[in-house]
């Protein structure tokens, strides 16, 4: 073979290869290639929980979506520590911005300075921030049904953070940090599938592979197309792991769930005088799963709430009000709620805090 042919094809594959290494570190590099833009302010997860990315089939690519907006906390609007009136800790379906998001919804509503972070472990955040507070005021925690049992499976510890590291050796940390990315191999897929030269050959691949063979990757094995909206869900909400329907929690992991839970919330009002509610949101396939079948769900929301007020420590309900709903609350290839499951959400917290205040 030609030798020159090969040093090119060499040449160029580096190039590639050293541009991918630096672009999943620097966004604007990362955007540059990318058909649909990643705004900045949603860097973290912009794209998360659209299930469309894991599978690229056609037939569940939802039209129409409502745009993007600033997310909340990186927004002027969002307070500071220390000028809070209330403090919510949780995951992205207090993020979720195809809509105002929930701790904006709420902090108006009840026309108070709603705190914001996207961190399921307050007392090490608060520690991390050297957060002081001897006013007795609410915090929320929120978790996402199918996240509660792994981030409660063990008490969250007190924490007392202090950095005693040198200078050169955070350096060398940061440094570190940079070249070997937790999340790298999930930025490497995206740059490899949803870049503007190769996003429409997957895209054709997986849906001819589904049309052809009914082949759906395992990331969304359940799927719905029968009505105007297509709809998929998560493998973590439907395989045999705690986080799913149909799992059977046992008594003893339903009390270790909840003595943590209470554990955390009196490590919360001893150490921040800060009192806690608790939001558990029903998974999407727990509520909609009856578009394909009537499969009995294993009651753990129920069973939880029932715990958490047996140990004093109020609670949102969602769950009843969610299944009795006519309308749709979720967004069918998204794990996240629409704006009437949000709606529901605001409307129910705003009643118990208040409730709170008498």
């Amino acid at each position: 073979m030609n030798e020159k042919p090969l040093k090119i094809l060499i040449y160029i594959a580096g190039i590639v290869c050293l541009y991918a290494f630096v672009a999943i570190r620097i966004p604007p590099l990362f955007n540059a290639v990318l058909k649909e833009k990643i705004i900045p302010e949603y860097w973290e997860n912009t794209k998360y929980g659209e299930l469309y990315y894991f599978n690229h089939i056609r037939h569940f690519r939802e039209k129409d979506l409502p745009l993007h907006d600033k997310k909340y906390r990186f927004s002027e609007k969002h307070p500071s520590l220390d000028k809070a009136d209330i403090f919510l800790f949780g995951d992205s379906f207090l993020d979720f911005t195809r809509m105002k998001t929930f701790p904006e919804m709420l902090g108006d509503t009840l026309n108070q300075k709603a705190f914001y972070a996207r961190y399921d472990r307050p007392l090490q955040y608060f520690a991390e921030q050297q957060f002081d507070n001897n006013v007795e005021k609410i915090l929320l925690y929120e978790s996402a049904e199918r996240y509660i049992p792994t981030r409660f499976s063990e008490t969250h510890p007190k924490m007392e953070i202090t950095d005693s590291r040198s200078k050169v050796r955070q350096h060398v940390a940061n440094v570190r940090d940079f070249l070997f990315l937790p999340n790298a191999d999930l930025l490497y897929g995206t740059l490899l599938s949803r870049n503007i030269l190769t996003t429409g050959i997957f895209s054709f691949n997986a849906t001819l592979k589904f049309d052809v063979f009914k082949y759906i990757t395992d990331m969304t094995p359940t799927y719905y197309l029968e009505g105007d909206i297509p709809w998929l869900f998560y493998y973590d909400q439907l395989n045999g792991e705690p986080s799913s329907f149909y799992y059977k929690h046992s008594q003893d992991e339903m009390n270790m769930y909840c003595d943590n839970i209470a554990d955390l919330a009196s490590k919360l009002y001893e150490q921040y005088k800060l009192k806690m509610v608790f939001m558990a949101i029903p998974s999407k396939y727990t509520i909609c799963h009856t578009l394909m079948n009537n499969d009995p769900y294993n009651n753990f929301i129920p069973r939880l709430y029932a715990g958490l007020e047996e140990r004093g420590i109020p609670v949102i309900h969602l769950y009843e009000d969610f299944r009795a709903a006519e309308d749709i609350l979720y967004y069918g290839t998204d794990t996240h709620w629409n704006f009437k499951g949000l709606s529901i959400a605001v409307d129910n917290t705003v009643e118990v805090f208040e409730s709170l205040k008498n």
